[in-house]
């Protein structure tokens, strides 16, 4: 009969000890790591809300997002005004005359200075006119040569001529593209239009109405010829206005 004697094996022992030892140095690693590298705390989670289109109570039908060429952005609402404390009241000192307000005495001084200019300004005027006279005195009399001051020329034609044209823009009318008339005038001496006669005229009856009323209109305005003689003079109306024949 045989006996079996029981033999250990070195080999196991070895390798469970290196094992532990791999296994504790891992681990000793990772605390390492951990300590080393700080911690990325807490995660945050961001939340956006659209403040250009918020919910309404009655949607209507159309596009969610909003344009800025469809829709105007509602203004600002207005600041509030700012309220100021009243100024205190001042108390009276006995047997103190109060000084009139800075307002009243401002005024007053810009009352003064106004009146000093306007004294200055009127000074000026006629400082200026009175030049003026002195120069006109010493050329001598203007007029025309073997003048009397009695005759009705070129003066007395402008001077006309200036009536009617501002009476012709009040009553101004024609209805066909070129119209023109040619009007003759006879004045007495007296300042009143004796005769108006048409010498050659367009054939537009609303414009030729016109000049008749701006002739009845000037002639409220005009004054006797110089020397109150007659005077008769032709004038030419266009749409453009009134020129002297």
């Amino acid at each position: 009969m045989y006996q079996l004697a029981a033999r250990k094996d070195p080999g196991l022992g070895v390798t469970t000890a290196l094992s532990v030892a791999f296994h504790a140095a891992a681990f000793a690693f990772l605390v390492w790591w951990q300590q080393m590298i700080p911690g990325q705390g807490p995660v945050q989670t961001t939340y956006y809300v659209d403040i250009v289109n918020l919910p309404v109570a009655d949607p209507r039908a159309g596009s969610p997002t909003q344009t800025g060429n469809e829709e105007k952005s509602a203004p600002p609402p207005p600041a509030p005004p700012v309220m100021t404390s009243p100024a205190a009241p001042t108390k009276p000192v006995p047997g103190k005359r109060p000084s009139p307000a800075p307002v009243a005495e401002s005024a007053a001084f810009q009352e003064r200075m106004a009146k000093l200019e306007g004294k200055v300004d009127a000074q000026r005027q006629a400082a200026a006119f009175e030049t003026l006279r002195k120069k006109v005195a010493a050329r001598g009399r203007v007029g025309m040569p073997r003048g009397t001051g009695t005759e009705a020329g070129s003066d007395y034609t402008a001077y006309l001529h200036s009536r009617l044209k501002d009476a012709f823009r009040e009553t101004i009318s024609f209805q066909s593209k070129n119209p023109f008339v040619m009007v003759r005038l006879t004045i007495d001496g007296d300042g009143r239009i004796i005769r108006t006669r048409f010498e050659k005229s367009s054939g537009d009856k609303v414009f030729e109405l016109s000049v008749t009323r701006a002739i009845t209109l000037a002639e409220q305005t005009i004054v006797p010829p110089p020397g109150r003689t007659v005077f008769e003079g032709a004038f030419v109306f266009k749409p453009q206005g009134v020129s002297q024949q």
